[in-house]
């Protein structure tokens, strides 16, 4: 998720998030502690100890913070983002990654951030909980064996839509993305790889591409598909989930964890799917800013999501999916059974997982940002 993810959620969520036609926010943030996106806690002195999380907007349960705050004596203060861009804008402003601490993150974009030396290396003495990971998220094909991050959540991308306004809808990308087959109003995710990624298995390809001529026909699908009279723009997923909520839209590409929130009260109006053609599944890890102010408070924080109690309310939380294996005993049976969090062997297998796509990644950056400016 990215918003959750996610989902997660995502996304998220699930607020309003952006304008209907308006790409996300690019703009520098402000000292750590100012601007609209910082908790009202007051500002701490940093021996008094405060952990400052970037995140997802409604990514994390009060409980786990208030909870980490009576376990550790300090303040956590929150700083919200909506899309990867806009984080990766927060997090390399100069000095930025000097003001956060634990940083919320899609996989897929952590190889860069290494890369950019945005951040540090963990320190797997403080983090014993990380023996609570399920195999596949602390192996050698992950991050290098959980070297700078550690898997938070994981979800999938699909379409919510409003049942009794389209009760027979197709599930495939196409109700969208086909100008000739477009069922109802809709928004589409504003989350380039997530975006891009579920177009691209539309259209029969990997959603990890590095063909560039396979990246822009994605890109042009989109860029039509944005003009269509019935296309009312991009959001994140919390402000799409409550578009579809509210009625203004009859459908919304989201994450599933923001999806599951509503549906779970609105289960008669309210559906999702996971478009027959595929779709992606994303894994949002926790990292360690560069110059983190309070590196050992930041693990800290690490290894308390990772116990089983915080890695299952923080699903129960979010609707996501939890990476910590010691967690998933702990869950409701309604969640631990529920094929829109755990998706079925069937739809699994349709599925595609993010990868680092090294410089291919230059070419979604440029597909991307034509589809947002055109």
């Amino acid at each position: 998720m990215e918003y959750r993810r996610r989902p997660l959620v995502m996304a998220s969520l699930l607020l309003g998030v952006l304008s209907l036609m308006a790409c996300p926010s690019k703009k520098d943030p402000p000292p750590a502690g100012q601007g609209p996106e910082a908790s009202a806690k007051p500002a701490a002195a940093a021996d008094t100890g405060e952990l400052n999380l970037l995140i997802f907007p409604d990514y994390i349960d009060e409980k786990i913070i208030k909870d980490f705050e009576a376990e550790t004596k300090a303040q956590v203060r929150l700083t919200k983002y909506d899309s990867t861009e806009e984080m990766e804008s927060k997090l390399a402003y100069a000095g930025a990654d000097s003001q956060y601490d634990v940083v919320i993150m899609a996989s897929q974009v952590l190889p860069r951030m290494v890369r950019r030396g945005l951040v540090k290396p963990l320190d797997h003495a403080q983090i014993p909980n990380l023996k609570n990971l399920e195999s596949r998220f602390s192996g050698p094909g992950f991050d290098d064996g959980n070297k700078h991050g550690v898997p938070y959540q994981w979800g999938t991308v699909g379409i919510v839509y409003n049942k009794k306004k389209l009760p027979n809808l197709d599930p495939s990308w196409s109700v969208l993305l086909d100008p000739q087959k477009i069922a109802g109003t809709f928004v589409l995710l504003d989350e380039q790889r997530d975006m891009l990624g579920s177009v691209l298995k539309y259209k029969g390809f990997s959603s990890n591409t590095t063909n560039a001529n396979e990246i822009r026909e994605a890109g042009k699908v989109l860029k039509d598909v944005k003009k269509h009279p019935k296309c009312l723009g991009f959001k994140g997923g919390v402000g799409a989930m409550e578009d579809v909520r509210a009625g203004s839209v009859d459908m919304a590409v989201v994450w599933n964890g923001d999806a599951q929130k509503q549906i779970a009260a609105e289960k008669d109006r309210l559906a999702f799917v996971i478009p027959k053609e595929g779709s992606v599944i994303w894994v949002d890890v926790m990292t360690i800013a560069a110059k983190a102010p309070h590196p050992a408070l930041a693990h800290k924080f690490i290894n308390h999501v990772l116990t089983p109690e915080g890695g299952a309310q923080l699903s129960m939380y979010t609707k996501y999916a939890t990476p910590n294996a010691a967690a998933q005993s702990k869950l409701p049976d309604e969640d631990r059974t529920n094929t829109l969090i755990y998706p079925t062997k069937e739809v699994a297998d349709r599925l595609e997982h993010h990868r680092d796509l090294g410089e291919a990644a230059k070419v979604f950056d440029e597909v991307w940002t034509e589809v947002k400016s055109q």
